[in-house]
């Protein structure tokens, strides 16, 4: 029988590093008979299945490995975190993840088997939620100020603790891997370990590669400010800047009261995930921060 293993993001914590690395080394996976399937087809066979009604004809695991080309490997790795579901319910209905109970019991159903190890990553809500906003923000979007920002996010009932609650309800029988996320580069090296082990060493990477980026308080000041003089081609610019040399991202992203309530609700919801998962793994303190 196949072993799966799940990657689950979440969001903003070095995923699509994780999906891009495993991309550029499938020869070497291959050869250990492990299979990566990309995104593209993750989202065709599972995705996007798990959130209609009724499911695609067309659709699950065998569909996965027929379009990825991986059947007969050994272990499946699948890297998706809009499997979680979508940021956009953040900033347009200021709901966090509200349908992992329901895409995780939808992806149940789908797979042969539970996965053997689940691996998932959080991050401190003020930094999450200022480097969301800013890959949310795009042409046709509204740009929300500051102040409606920072009470929106402030509002959000639902948080970290609920949704690995939810993950670890629909499989029990998982070994779930929960690390908290470091604006390191090399974190997403660790991820990767986490994932495949040893090899992960084996794989060819760029450590100081990063994608998806998030960017500056300032970058995004300018970035909603092209957007909302309509000048699109400009803020797609602004997205792209290096980020050298430039401010940390909440180096003016939240005023004082809103980053002091982040870092709290933060605080008191690992706590609370230290105390249902004791094996949770702190990330690494790495020497060499970037600007995240």
């Amino acid at each position: 029988m196949t072993k799966i293993i799940l990657h689950l993001g979440a969001h903003r914590t070095a995923s699509t590093h994780v999906q891009g690395v495993l991309a550029k080394n499938q020869a070497l996976l291959a050869a250990a008979g492990i299979g990566a399937p990309c995104q593209e087809d993750i989202k065709t066979a599972l995705t996007k299945p798990i959130n209609v009604f009724p499911a695609p004809a067309q659709a699950g695991y065998a569909l996965l490995l027929k379009r990825s080309g991986c059947e007969g490997r050994k272990t499946v790795v699948i890297s998706d975190e809009n499997l979680l579901g979508f940021l956009n319910n953040i900033f347009s209905h200021g709901e966090f993840y509200p349908d992992t109970a329901h895409n995780m019991a939808e992806l149940k159903a789908f797979l042969p088997v539970s996965p053997a190890k689940i691996v998932i990553a959080i991050r401190p809500y003020a930094s999450f939620f200022a480097s969301a906003y800013g890959r949310w923000l795009a042409p046709k979007r509204m740009v929300l100020p500051r102040a409606v920002l920072s009470e929106l996010v402030l509002g959000v009932a639902r948080g970290w603790p609920d949704v690995l609650v939810e993950v670890a309800a629909a499989f029990p029988e998982s070994e779930l891997r929960i690390s908290e996320y470091s604006p390191d580069p090399r974190f997403g090296h660790s991820q990767l370990k986490a994932i495949l082990g040893p090899l992960a060493d084996d794989l060819v990477f760029n450590p100081d590669f990063r994608w998806n980026r998030s960017m500056s308080a300032r970058q995004t000041m300018l970035f909603e400010q092209a957007l909302a003089e309509g000048e699109f081609e400009k803020a797609e610019d602004i997205r792209t800047w290096k980020r050298f040399k430039q401010p940390p991202l909440l180096e003016g992203f939240w005023d004082d009261p809103t980053l002091s309530a982040l870092k709290a609700r933060y605080a008191a919801d690992k706590a609370a995930i230290l105390r249902r998962f004791p094996a949770f793994v702190m990330a690494n303190r790495f020497e060499r921060q970037d600007a995240g």
